[in-house]
């Protein structure tokens, strides 16, 4: 469970460089657009541009895998509570207590 919360952590982190890097990217975008610009500006903001996607792409990954990790560190959870445990210990006894059906 520690590790998964360890993990958790690594993984929003690297949303958080990859939120920074969408935001550096479209500011560096924003400005370019809104001057004069030439040749070697169009340049550049094709790759701010591009680089902009690509970070966005790396953050809808991101996300998803947080869900992934926050839906086995919700189940994971919810295995180590006692009412699971509970219901567990109260299905192996009725697994025990049920007639077998024989036919012969």
């Amino acid at each position: 469970m520690e590790s998964l919360k360890r993990i958790k952590k690594m993984v929003q982190k690297q949303l958080v460089l990859a939120e920074l890097e969408i935001n550096k990217n479209s500011k560096l975008y924003e400005e370019l657009e809104n001057k004069d610009r030439g040749l070697i500006d169009d340049i550049h903001m094709r790759e701010y541009l591009r680089e902009k996607v690509a970070w966005e792409r790396v953050k809808y990954a991101i996300e998803n895998i947080l869900g992934g990790i926050n839906l086995e560190i919700k189940s994971k959870e919810h295995e180590e509570s006692e009412d699971y445990k509970i219901f567990q210990l109260i299905l192996e006894e009725l697994e025990r207590d049920k007639p077998i059906d024989v036919q012969i």
